[in-house]
Order: C-alpha cells, then sequence, then structure tokens
C-alpha cells in the first residue's frame, strides 16, 4: 500500500498481520507495517490493537493477509486463516520470519480445526480490466500517425501484450478459482488484437483456470482500429458480433447455459453457487463509418442496456435466485454513479437510465456489479430507500481501472463459499519484463495527456466557441480581438498554462481511488477557480474598458465554475456518491483499495 505522510511524502509500505496465542490458545491479533526492507515503520496507526508492543511478537505465529488490508478480521478468525509463515523475530526494529517450530504449529493445529488452512473456505477471483491488447501488427513504422494518436490516447500500447501476459504469468503461478475481466480487449477492435488475446488468455484455460469476459466499447465494429505506417494509417479488419463471439467461446459463451438473444449477453455458472450476469452494454451499432458517408469515422463510447436484454436478464436472475445462487452483474460500463456529477458530465461512462435499472436489479436480487470503462479503481454504491423510508437496498459497483493506464491497477478477490463475503484488494502492474517501471511510464504519458484530452473537447465545440467572437458578443464586452486564440490548440495551450498543472492533478488523483485520502484534494477546486479567473483577467484588458470587462467575465465564469464544474470536482475529489441516499454525512465513499464487502444472498 502507498501510506501518505502528514509531510506529503509517499512510501510504499507493507501491511503485516500477527496472532499472538495466550497460554489457553486463544489468539490476538495486531496489524502493522514494514518497508521494502522489513524494518518496522514505527509512530504510524495501527489498525487494531492499541497495546500493541513489539516485543512481544518474538515466537508468534505470523499470518500474512495482503488482500485483507484494513479490515477487522477477528469476528471470524478460523476462516480469515490463509497462510501460515512461521515465527516473527524481532530485533532493532527489522523483522525475521523463521519457519514454524513443531510446538508451534501443534498449538496452531489445536488452535484451528484446519491447522491453519483454510484455502479450502474461500475461492480466489482476479479481476482484471481494459486490458486493450493491440496487436504488434499494427504499428507497421513508427511516425506522426502513431505518436499522434498516442497523444490523445496514452496507454500502455506498445506494451499491452506483454502486461496481460505479465498477469496471466501470475495467475498460472497463484492459481486463482476464477478470472473475470469485464470489456475494453483491445485498443481499437482490431482482429488481429482479438486474435492475439484469444491466444494469450488460452494459457490460463490450459492451466485450468477459468476466465469469463464481455465486451467493451472498443470491441466490436469499431471504425477506428488502423494500421500506422509512418506518416499514413489504414483501416484494420473490424470484429463482428458474430466473430466475438466465436473468438471468445471458450471465456464465457461456450460456458453459457442461457443467451440473449438481442445481443451478446450471457448467463453462466464458473463456480457452483456463483451465477454471472454478463451483459452487453455497448453501442456498437451506432459507430459512424467514413466509408458509409458519415463526415469522419467515430466509435460510440456511452452504453446502454436495451430493453429485450434488460427484461432476460431480470428473469435469468430470478430463476437463478430461485435456486438459491448468489447472482453477479459483469458489464463494462457503470451501473452506480461513482461521483454525483457522473451522469451529467460523463454520461457516457454510467448506462443511460442507471438509476431505473439499478432499482429494478435490487429487487431482483442483484446486489454487486463488476464494471470497467472509467480507467478508475474506484467502488461506490447506490442505496435505495423505499417511499416509506424504510426499507433499505443497495447495489454496489465494482470498477476496476486500466491495466495499461495509470496507476495500472487489477484486483484479487477472496469470497467465501457462500459468495456473501467479498474481500476484494487492489494490486498494481508495476513492471514487466520490457520494462522495469510501467506505473511511472503510465503516469508521465497520461500527465502529459491531459491537454491532449482537453483539446479533443475543445476541438469538438469549437465552432460553438469562435461563434461567439464572429458574432461579435465578445467585442459588445470589451474585449480585445485576439481575446479568443485562433484554433482549438492554441486555445487549449493557453488553458493549460494557467490551470493544467492542478488540472492533471485532478485527474491523477480520482483515476488512483481514495481520493478524499490526497492532501491536496481539498484545495484543488479552489485552486482552480482563481486560475480560471486570472485567465481572463489577463485575456479581457482593453484600454478604458479593462475593469468593467474583466469584472463582467470573472463574475460570468464564477458563476458558471461554482454552478456547473465545481460541484463535479468537489465530488470527484471527496470520492462521495450521495444518490438518494439518507445517510449524507457518509453516503456511498467506501474503501476503493482494499474493501471487505457482505452481499446478500
Amino acid at each position: 500500500m502507498d501510506y501518505i505522510f502528514d509531510d506529503g511524502t509517499k512510501e510504499t509500505l507493507r501491511q503485516i498481520t500477527a496472532f499472538d496465542f495466550d497460554d489457553d490458545g486463544k489468539g490476538k491479533e495486531y496489524f502493522f507495517y514494514v518497508d521494502a526492507n522489513n524494518k518496522v515503520k514505527e509512530n504510524l496507526p495501527m489498525l487494531l490493537g492499541a497495546d500493541f508492543a513489539y516485543t512481544n511478537l518474538a515466537g508468534t505465529i505470523l499470518i500474512t493477509r495482503k488482500d485483507l488490508l484494513g479490515t477487522d478480521a477477528t469476528k471470524d478468525l478460523v476462516r480469515e486463516v490463509k497462510y501460515l509463515n512461521g515465527r516473527l523475530v524481532v530485533s532493532n526494529g527489522n523483522i525475521s520470519l523463521l519457519p514454524a517450530t513443531d510446538a508451534q504449529k501443534k498449538q496452531l493445529e489445536a488452535w484451528l480445526p484446519d491447522g491453519g488452512n483454510a484455502n479450502t473456505d474461500y475461492k480466489t477471483i482476479f479481476l482484471i480490466s481494459d486490458i486493450h491488447v493491440m496487436s504488434p501488427k499494427l504499428l507497421e513504422r513508427e511516425g506522426t500517425a502513431y505518436s499522434s494518436y498516442l497523444n490523445f490516447d496514452p496507454k500502455l500500447l506498445e506494451y499491452s501484450a506483454d502486461v496481460l501476459e505479465t498477469l496471466v504469468d501470475e495467475a498460472i503461478k497463484r492459481k486463482p478459482d476464477l478470472v473475470i475481466i469485464p470489456g475494453d480487449l483491445t485498443k481499437d477492435g482490431e482482429l488481429v488484437s482479438h486474435q492475439l488475446v484469444a491466444s494469450i488468455l488460452t494459457r490460463l484455460r490450459t492451466a485450468g483456470i477459468p476466465v469469463i469476459l464481455v465486451p467493451g466499447n472498443h470491441d466490436i465494429d469499431n471504425p477506428e482500429g488502423y494500421y500506422f505506417n509512418g506518416d499514413e494509417k489504414r483501416s484494420a479488419e473490424r470484429t463482428s458480433p458474430e466473430q466475438f463471439k466465436q473468438l471468445y467461446a471458450d471465456f464465457g459463451y461456450n460456458q453459457a447455459y442461457a443467451t440473449d438473444p438481442a445481443s451478446l449477453s450471457f448467463v453462466c455458472e464458473p463456480l457452483e453457487g456463483l451465477v454471472l450476469l454478463c451483459l452487453d452494454t455497448n453501442l456498437y451499432e451506432e459507430n459512424l463509418f467514413k466509408e458509409k458517408g458519415a463526415e469522419k469515422d467515430y466509435n460510440q463510447t456511452a452504453g446502454r442496456i436495451r430493453t429485450a436484454t434488460l427484461t432476460w436478464a431480470l428473469a435469468e436472475a430470478d430463476k437463478a435466485r430461485a435456486k438459491g445462487k448468489q447472482v453477479v452483474l459483469v458489464e463494462h460500463h457503470n451501473i452506480v454513479q461513482h461521483h454525483d456529477a457522473q451522469g451529467s458530465i460523463q454520461s457516457e461512462y454510467i448506462i443511460t437510465d442507471y438509476k431505473n435499472i439499478s432499482e429494478k436489479m435490487m429487487r431482483h436480487g442483484v446486489h454487486l456489479a463488476f464494471t470497467g470503462h472509467t480507467h478508475l479503481q474506484d467502488i461506490a454504491a447506490y442505496k435505495y430507500w423505499d417511499a416509506l423510508k424504510v426499507r433499505r437496498d443497495s447495489i454496489v459497483d465494482v470498477a476496476t481501472g486500466s491495466t495499461v493506464s495509470y496507476p495500472n491497477p487489477w484486483r484479487t478477490i477472496r469470497v467465501s463459499n457462500d459468495y456473501t463475503r467479498w474481500e476484494i484488494a487492489t494490486e498494481y502492474v508495476k513492471s514487466i519484463p520490457q520494462l522495469a517501471d510501467v506505473q511511472g511510464t503510465c503516469y508521465k504519458r497520461l500527465y502529459d495527456n491531459i491537454s491532449g484530452g482537453l483539446e479533443w473537447h475543445i476541438d469538438y465545440a469549437w465552432d460553438d466557441i469562435k461563434s461567439y467572437q464572429q458574432k461579435g458578443y465578445l467585442a459588445l464586452l470589451g474585449c480585445k480581438k485576439d481575446f479568443l486564440p485562433p484554433n482549438a490548440h492554441e486555445l487549449t495551450k493557453l488553458i493549460s498554462e494557467y490551470l493544467g498543472d492542478d488540472l492533471c492533478k485532478v485527474f491523477m488523483i480520482h483515476n488512483e481511488g481514495n481520493e478524499w485520502q490526497h492532501p491536496e484534494a481539498a484545495t484543488l477546486v479552489e485552486k482552480l477557480r482563481t486560475e480560471l479567473q486570472q485567465l481572463l483577467h489577463d485575456r479581457s484588458q482593453t484600454v478604458g474598458q479593462h475593469d468593467i470587462t474583466t469584472s463582467f467575465l470573472e463574475s460570468l465564469a464564477g458563476t458558471v465554475f461554482d454552478t456547473q464544474i465545481a460541484p463535479g470536482l468537489k465530488s470527484m475529489l471527496s470520492d462521495t456518491n450521495q444518490m438518494n441516499d439518507l445517510d449524507l454525512l457518509n453516503s456511498s465513499r467506501t474503501d476503493d483499495l482494499n474493501v471487505v464487502l457482505t452481499i446478500e444472498r
């Protein structure tokens, strides 16, 4: 975990859980932290055991559970124990792990019926999203065509297949019971990229590890898949819905016991008692193609659940619930808002009519969803109260970020055999054989790309922006003639000059998760407002009209900022989502990285 100290510095620490046994065989649990050299970090808050003393640890049995960070496991210790590492010895602040003695093993066996091997009480799931694999065949020759693409899409595309190979290696080593991938398997739906993904995932199937996946908005009939050859690009062969289903037959479709006639949705039971409702939420039939007469190629980002698909899905959920199964939703687009303004300013990342659909899912017994798409590491809940404010229900949306975009996360999940307790932990792709610092490389790319993304939005609205100057509105306000730069690129550079660093920080913090814990989160919105006012002040100076022009524009911009922009930014940075929740103080904020969820069955 990355621990942020009071002075703002950050260090990667490992959390250790230790059990100290009394003479009567009862165990007491302690949490503490160590650095990369196994040195105890003193003066840090411990999650449990305020009377903890390091000297008391000598000779104890040590249990290390990196997938249970920050949770109170003492309620059910027998089921929590997973790894028996041996004795813990502390000397001069350094920790040593030694093999457990025979006597200690017998003591553990007497205390725990299973002798500390409680793996059989849990299933392990790997949750990996938005892998965006780009076949190396697509990059025929480096040049401006490819570099221009990366300016607007800063993912680690040239290493994307290597990242997936590394994760497959890790899965084969650790042997989870299931791997789930909620969409965006390829860069842009190129057939050669899908063929590569399928071949890599086949290694998991060969190792006996089942994989269940759904398509994302990048994956099917995407007009933006290209071969890059120097300064030129040409369209790559696209993947149709039928081809997608054939390519990934072994990763869900052959395991499905029911399929939706209206989409690529299906339902399966990869683990006994766990039913996955796998929904195709994409709008690939609305993609635009220049070859078909459109002005430009355009891939639809937004998502929805078709009416017929929703009816089918709810019926399947009812059937599974009637048999006592736990039903979990898997889809690419979010079903719950991950901040208060997502449904308005980021509506393309959440399904249409999400409130209504969320409530229907709850009423039909679906309380947990695994999604991707946003490239955020975030967990949010929609808490629903009935009209009488009596019955409370909820659905939790676990959104997982992209493995090829900062901070390169994925999740490990330990779930109880009855599928009611979900212990969710975050891990990261920090290095691969081909690249030592994956996170650092992706951080720089994303940071540098914020202006690229901003330019895309400005360019999209440039005709409307330019019309204000052409119609003389800005001149009437007293603005000088060059108040607006000549094009979208120059306006982007201007905004970036004044607001760029702090805009980057907002999106970086938002991507990382647990935004409210970041030391700068509380002050960034006001800093952006001040920087916007300074920009307007500097661009509106005209002889004799400076004061009134500046005053008017700053007032207008301030009103727009405070009413339309700031609430969304504040919700993003405070990690809150108060949608239909009576408990506004706590809202639906939860630990985005490591949390234990209790899901009804």
